[in-house]
């Protein structure tokens, strides 16, 4: 102790040697040790002046350079991947199987994920990789859309389903909240719709010159124009600088900060609506689990960095259309010709009651669509390069100006004899 009030005494007097009696201070609070009261009675007892200074260096650390984006980019394609083949698959098995999961479970399954990547193939040193928190998972009509939220022990719920996630890469931190809805009723789908308009309005505010309340006072004017009766249930916050620290305090974006954006920072940008009521008139024919919402919450939470010119880059790409987190599985066991069974798949299994399988059939028409729909692009590709082929063997006089077709290319570039030369005298003229 003595050698660190020596030590102190000599910082003291290589100050007051400066000429300058102010001290840049970032510590509040209570602090564990002696260390830093010793520290600030010395301070006190040579009157210098504390003065704070973690805003300025919030600012500093705010811009990232290439290599601490990277690392942002990196921790946020984790994010992306656990996210999309952890969370969403094991959602997906638990509702098709009518399995009984809580949310705390599920909640630990995921973040087991984060810790060993190679759980979803990915081969990522686990010393790069951390938890920025423990995943939060909600359903059932309780829900909480702030950062400090947790998963409670209720299981999970086909109805409104919240996950919020974040990964570090190498320290750096990243976030990604989606919404899931499982049979959703027209007024869910109808504020799932404005929601993501919402989000795209925020982001529409996040160039650089602005400041960072314009992005509140931006979505209170499009609410105002596209549903004000939404205004109630926007929550005070729509999010806050990210990094080494996952929440900046001095960077948060609400509807007072005039710190404004410059390029390079980087924001967890999440967009929400707390409590939404549902009437009855509003799940009128909805399934039963959905009969059961008295209120519901939705939340997207994206990582974007800004840029120099246009709207940030998004670097959590997980799609948030609602044709991509939307579920029909509503089916009557009554009645297999009902209309029900043109979404819901027999699979020829049975549970453990005796009864049939039934799953959605959603995951499976959107696979033979995008696979029709592929086919068709290579079919149009190959129609295209058959006719430059066409023209190319016009070009060359090869088989008489026949066109080949793409699968004989290999041969066509055979159609003529090679020529060598020993050296370049011996070149046509």
């Amino acid at each position: 102790e003595g050698a660190n009030k020596e030590t102190m005494n000599s910082l003291v007097n290589i100050i007051r040697k400066g000429g300058n009696k102010k001290l840049g201070s970032i510590y509040k609070g209570d602090y564990q040790g002696t260390f830093i009261p010793t520290w600030m009675t010395c301070v006190e007892q040579n009157q210098l002046e504390r003065v704070e200074i973690s805003n300025c260096l919030g600012l500093f650390f705010a811009v990232k350079d290439a290599g601490e984006l990277d690392s942002v980019k990196r921790a946020a394609i984790l994010s992306n991947k656990v996210m999309k083949h952890g969370f969403v698959q094991e959602m997906e098995n638990i509702i098709d199987n009518d399995l009984k999961i809580t949310h705390d479970a599920l909640s630990t399954k995921v973040d087991g994920i984060i810790s060993d990547t190679s759980l979803i193939g990915l081969k990522i040193a686990g010393d790069f990789t951390d938890s920025c928190y423990q995943p939060i998972i909600q359903s059932g009509g309780k829900y909480d859309i702030k950062v400090s939220a947790s998963s409670n022990q209720d299981n999970l719920s086909p109805d409104v389903i919240i996950c919020s996630l974040g990964a570090r890469y190498k320290g750096y931190c990243a976030n990604i909240s989606r919404t899931f809805m499982v049979d959703a009723p027209t007024k869910v789908e109808k504020t799932y719709g404005t929601l993501l308009a919402l989000y795209n309005a925020c982001l529409e505010c996040m160039i650089p010159g602005n400041e960072l309340k314009d992005v509140v006072e931006g979505a209170k004017t499009f609410l105002k124009k596209k549903d004000p009766t939404l205004l109630t249930f926007l929550p005070k916050n729509l999010g806050f600088a990210i990094g080494l620290e996952f929440r900046d305090g001095s960077l948060v974006l609400n509807n007072v900060n005039t710190t404004k954006f410059a390029v390079g920072m980087v924001f967890n940008l999440a967009v929400g609506f707390h409590n939404v009521p549902l009437t009855t008139e509003d799940k009128e024919k909805s399934p039963e689990v959905i009969q059961r919402l008295e209120v519901f919450s939705m939340l997207i939470a994206d990582v974007v960095a800004v840029q120099k010119e246009g709207l940030p880059e998004v670097l959590t790409k997980l799609s948030k259309e609602f044709g991509d987190v939307s579920y029909s599985i509503s089916n009557e066991n009554e009645g297999a010709e009902d209309a029900d069974d043109d979404d819901v798949e027999v699979v020829g299994e049975t549970d453990a009651d005796g009864n049939e399988v039934r799953r959605s059939s959603r995951a499976k028409d959107e696979k033979l669509a995008s696979e029709s729909a592929a086919q068709k692009r290579q079919l149009r590709q190959k129609e295209l390069m058959e006719k430059k082929l066409a023209e190319a063997r016009r070009r060359m006089g090869l088989n008489g100006g026949l066109a080949v077709g793409v699968d004989d290319l290999d041969n066509a570039m055979e159609a003529k004899d090679l020529v060598t030369y020993r050296s370049a005298a011996e070149f046509p003229k």
